[in-house]
């Protein structure tokens, strides 16, 4: 629970107890912006997990009948799987031996189950995340992996398939955005040579899971679990945004290591302001990231093995200059084989899953390596994103007001305060009634407080 979240205030509590006793499903019906704000502001832990299986809409109990006789049989997949599992989470006190057993089973019947895509890397972060929010209930695991590798709203499965179309396609989407949002740095990180290796593939392989502290990894999941796999854009764009002064001042050894310590900031170094807070600032920070209807066209199209340079996003107004983009591309060529997916010979077979597959079984290709960049042997103190969140929501969510705190972060060594991305007069976001300007539809006075304290 620790690594998960904080106590949640009995205000709050009260009204997922309210929900789920309606009815979650009815109630998101009845209320769907209601719901969506409080889910963004973080599910409980205590109910994360039945409000995500719920916002699923699954039938666990059909799924899991296989997966018994799945997960203990040996699979092509089983050795490169069993080497992986030691790597998932190794800091974590609650993800020992035996739970590492259990992520082994999970992925080996995922893996047989779906031998068309078979296991990446990646996946056992996104598979190990599930284990720890439903307290390793593996079945269900198992059901859960399945919907969002494979349904519609996800398709996660994409990310991990040969040639690795669709993490393809949300790196040139997001470059557009970057492109469009925050120009200057995406000039900068050419300048500095930093490729999309440096942050996002992490960032998007393991959707943040290996990037940042689980209790604002929980806080984002929630929101891709409620509004699909699409607002990972918004969540790596505002990243980008509230980060962005400090990252300008900084070259590609300074940036490449600020990346690789993200993840390693401590809540209890963090005081009130813990990474959970942080997480739930970085998603209202979302709501100022609006993704284009052509982009989202583009994201949706079926999965082929063709390169979709040929898909024209000018009409999004996000085309521009694509030289940084261009070796995004070059990663993924060739017919090298994915690492734990050997080729079999017969390409022909059809899935055993109860979930859809692709069209036909790839030729696997291993996820582009990490960049290597020399003098990496010092480690600095974790950077403070915290700072950098705190200072863009104080600026832009104020209570009250048009002008920006006094407040000058202590960021890292050669970084600058961040300046406001957003002017807003909004202290919570939305009334009852849509209207801007208000507190969440169902505050109490407690929440207002927090979240002018946010």
């Amino acid at each position: 629970e620790h690594q998960l979240g904080y106590e949640v205030d009995a205000a709050e509590m009260s009204k997922w107890e309210e929900m789920l006793a309606h009815g979650l499903a009815d109630y998101r019906m009845l209320y769907p912006d209601r719901f969506k704000r409080r889910v963004r502001r973080g599910i409980p832990q205590c109910h994360r997990w039945q409000v995500w299986k719920e916002m699923l809409n699954i039938d666990i109990e059909t799924v899991a009948r296989d997966y018994h006789l799945l997960c203990d049989k040996p699979n092509q997949w089983t050795s490169q799987i069993e080497m992986d599992t030691p790597r998932t989470f190794p800091s974590l006190h609650c993800f020992g031996e035996n739970e590492q057993k259990t992520l082994r089973r999970v992925l080996n019947a995922y893996a047989a189950s779906n031998i068309h895509l078979g296991y990446c890397q990646g996946m056992n972060y996104v598979a190990g995340l599930l284990l720890i929010i439903s307290e390793m209930r593996e079945e269900e695991c198992f059901a859960v992996l399945g919907c969002i590798m494979e349904d519609d709203r996800f398709r996660l499965a994409g990310f991990y398939r040969d040639k690795l179309p669709l993490l393809q396609r949300y790196l040139r989407a997001c470059d557009k955005l970057v492109n469009a949002s925050v120009p200057d740095l995406r000039d900068h990180f050419i300048k500095e040579n930093v490729q999309p290796a440096v942050y996002l593939h992490q960032w998007f392989l393991t959707l943040f899971i290996n990037c940042f502290p689980l209790s604002m990894v929980a806080v984002i999941w929630d929101v891709i679990i409620s509004e699909g796999l699409p607002v990972i854009l918004k969540v790596a764009v505002s990243i980008l945004q509230v980060l962005k002064e400090s990252l300008l001042q900084m070259q590609i050894e300074d940036i490449v290591r600020f990346f690789k310590k993200m993840k390693t900031y401590d809540d209890d170094a963090g005081g009130d302001m813990g990474a959970y807070k942080v997480g739930q600032l970085l998603v209202k920070h979302t709501e100022h990231v609006v993704i284009p209807e052509r982009t989202l066209e583009y994201l949706n199209r079926a999965l082929d093995d063709r390169v979709d340079e040929d898909f024209d996003l000018d009409e999004d107004g996000l085309e521009g200059n694509n030289t940084w983009f261009q070796g995004i591309f070059k990663m993924f060529g060739g017919n090298t084989q994915r690492r734990g997916s050997p080729n079999t010979g017969n390409t022909t077979s059809s899935s055993r899953g109860p979930w859809p597959s692709s069209s036909s079984p790839p030729t696997p290709t291993p996820p582009p390596a990490a960049v290597d960049v020399p003098g990496m042997d010092e480690e600095p103190p974790a950077p403070k994103l915290v700072q950098s969140v705190v200072a863009t929501s104080r600026a832009t969510t104020g209570p009250g007001s048009n002008h920006h705190y006094n407040y000058r972060p202590q960021l890292p060594q050669r970084s600058i305060p961040v300046e406001p991305i957003f002017q807003s007069t909004t202290p919570c976001g939305v009334s009852d009634d849509g209207r801007r300007g208000g507190c969440d539809d169902d505050s109490s006075a407690e929440d207002r407080r927090q979240w002018e304290f946010l």
